[in-house]
């Protein structure tokens, strides 16, 4: 794995690469909100053993890239996005987006259905199907229930303890808390402070609720993958409410979107990248294989 930056759209992104095979199909990941590059680490290398070349973008505002004042909109993440395909000279690469990042790739194919940087296939992670103004019609509720805890300031034995009752359904991998660690930085005092500051995580929450994902659809013309989270049982109401949004959203894609491919990994949470890489990295496999790349 190699770490680096480039200089796009006046500022700089960090990036991951994978891969050393000079004809390796091109395959780029896009993270989650709050999340970065990293969260691909586990996925990544068994897609680079099978002979593709992988790159991950910690976005704007997120990891290790620039953290402007502005710009964490949906439409200027996805020009980011762009421009480092462009500047990569990446042609029809295979986009790769979890949660938040899928919605990125739904605009992304959509304003790049042509050309020789247009996407030669999509796979959404446990994302991009919701339309989150149609599962919460009203912004207030949805700010109110999307704000994140405060943990700006936290001890980090504190945040630790908690990640783990969390996750204790799967008990993650020292390496899987490293990865979530490296969303925060990490005081001498031993207190973190996420590196997305609330203020761009509200915004660009607000920029998901806006975005209207039914009518973006019908714009992918090219292959798509959809991969979500079936939740293990019991699940609290809210998050039978959250499944029942997304069931939704992929019967809204299977009507209407022309080449889909839909498969669900049950008793798994959102992060599927940290949870399942081995099954995840086989459904990109299979996909790519099916696409002839």
């Amino acid at each position: 794995m190699n770490s680096s930056y480039l200089l796009i759209n006046g500022i700089r992104i960090h990036y991951l690469r994978w891969g050393n095979h000079q004809d390796g199909a091109p395959i780029v990941f896009h993270h989650g909100l709050a999340s970065n590059a990293r969260i691909w680490e586990l996925t990544a290398p068994l897609l680079a053993e099978m002979g593709y070349v992988l790159y991950a973008i910690d976005a704007r505002g997120h990891g290790l890239s620039d953290k402007p004042d502005e710009g964490y909109d949906i439409e200027t993440i996805t020009s980011d996005l762009a421009a480092f395909i462009n500047t990569c000279n990446l042609e029809h690469p295979l986009l790769v987006g979890h949660s938040w990042g899928a919605y990125i790739l739904l605009n992304y194919a959509a304003r790049f259905a042509a050309g020789a940087y247009s996407p030669g296939g999509v796979v959404l992670v446990d994302g991009g199907t919701s339309q989150l103004s149609d599962a919460l019609p009203n912004w207030e509720d949805a700010r109110r229930l999307l704000t994140p805890p405060p943990l700006a300031g936290m001890p980090l034995n504190e945040f630790l303890s908690r990640l783990r009752q969390w996750s204790s359904h799967w008990n993650p991998s020292d390496q899987a808390i490293s990865i979530m660690l490296a969303n925060f930085e990490i005081s001498e005092e031993d207190r973190i402070y996420p590196r997305l500051k609330l203020e761009r995580h509200m915004q660009i929450v607000r920029s998901i609720w806006d975005f209207p994902t039914f009518e973006y659809f019908p714009k992918v013309r090219c292959p798509a993958l959809v991969i979500p989270a079936r939740p293990p049982q019991p699940m609290a109401a809210t998050d039978q409410d959250y499944l029942a949004a997304k069931e939704r959203g992929v019967a809204q894609a299977q009507a209407v979107m022309r080449n889909l491919t839909v498969q669900w990994m049950d008793d798994t949470i959102h992060d599927i990248p940290l949870q399942r890489p081995h099954e995840l990295a086989k459904a990109i496999a299979d996909f790519a294989t099916r696409l002839g790349v």
